[in-house]
């Protein structure tokens, strides 16, 4: 009879190298249409934000991500799944629609590792800016129609390289945090940007965060959706959390 930790090494495992989209494509690769991880997924990050070693607690040093992965402690993370015009996708990070979405598209387009294209990306996109009228529906309380200048359902505390958008977060608690930001003129937005690396934008009353299972958002008009840094379609689009879905060796 094999021992247990001679099952736990016949378990196949696939190891992502590259950025948070590389990560993503992996765990879309090995995670089934009802959330059944069928591999362990591993993780040496090198990309432009590795907002999922922040997530996923990775260490950031590829040397040292391999002598974990070698080490091959297993543990179970929720994973997010957005579900729109009768496709879906996993996200380890965060989702959202609006203008981190709107970001995002620009910073594929320049392209680019580190910080400074994401802030590229921000300042392109700035005078393009405006609120939208968005509808949300959160575990089955419909909310009324609002302007906003973006929701992000966020599985881990931070996107966008290193901004903290759900301080409290937590990829292990079975929910994703809701964060609705709400109408920011164009001005005020590029005032508060520079909180989200720490977190202090929760301290602005157009911000709200919650927690929830199920969150379906709706709009009047179609608005472009993120999922983990990349552009991913638009509303209208359900997304809900899968508990324990992505089996972490790290």
């Amino acid at each position: 009879m094999l021992s247990q930790e001679a099952v736990r090494r016949a378990v196949p495992l696939v190891v992502a190298v590259g950025g948070d989209g590389t990560l993503n494509e992996v765990v879309n690769g090995v995670t089934d249409a009802a959330g059944r991880s069928r591999a362990a997924v591993g993780a040496l990050l090198a990309g432009r934000g590795r907002d999922a070693c922040r997530t996923l607690g990775l260490p950031r040093d590829p040397v040292e991500a391999a002598s974990r992965l070698a080490a091959g402690s297993e543990r179970a993370v929720d994973l997010g799944v957005v579900r729109w015009q009768g496709t879906q996708r996993y996200f380890v990070n965060a989702a959202g629609a609006g203008f981190d979405a709107a970001v995002a598209a620009v910073a594929a387009r320049l392209g680019g590792g580190g910080t400074i294209p994401y802030l590229r990306a921000v300042a392109a996109s700035i005078m393009g800016y405006r609120p939208v009228e968005i509808a949300l529906c959160c575990d089955g309380r419909q909310e009324p129609r609002q302007a906003a200048a973006g929701v992000v359902l966020a599985n881990g505390a931070c996107f966008g390289g290193g901004m903290r958008i759900a301080p409290g977060a937590d990829p292990c608690d079975g929910a994703l945090d809701l964060v609705v930001l709400g109408p920011l003129g164009r001005w005020e937005l590029v005032r508060w940007l520079p909180t989200l690396y720490w977190g202090g934008h929760v301290r602005n009353r157009k911000v709200r965060i919650s927690r929830a299972r199920v969150v379906a958002v709706e709009s009047p008009e179609p608005v472009p959706v993120q999922i983990d840094g990349e552009p991913w379609g638009g509303t209208p689009f359900e997304a809900s959390v899968c508990p324990g879905a992505l089996r972490l060796r790290a």
